[in-house]
């Protein structure tokens, strides 16, 4: 009974990990590809700055949503017993 208990809870893990990973990366990526270009153009924002933005601002999404989907995984693999 307690094995079934920690499967389900594994499995809810799975699911909250594994969506705020990908939620983490749909919403970086819509706000680099609709905010960010928007304020480049009102600006007149040179080319060192775009980079600079794009870096400060997706490394550490990307590295959340990864850390994230890594997690759910790692989830998965105790929820089946692969770990």
């Amino acid at each position: 009974m307690l094995y079934i208990l920690g499967v389900l809870i594994a499995l809810g893990c799975v699911g909250l990990f594994g969506g705020i990973g990908l939620l983490t990366l749909w919403g970086g990526v819509e706000t680099l590809r609709t905010e960010v270009p928007r304020d480049y153009v009102r600006s007149q924002a040179g080319s060192g700055a775009r980079l600079t933005t794009l870096t400060l601002m997706g490394l550490p999404m990307l590295i959340t949503a990864i850390f994230g989907i890594i997690t759910a995984l790692r989830f998965l693999q105790v929820a089946f017993g692969m770990a």
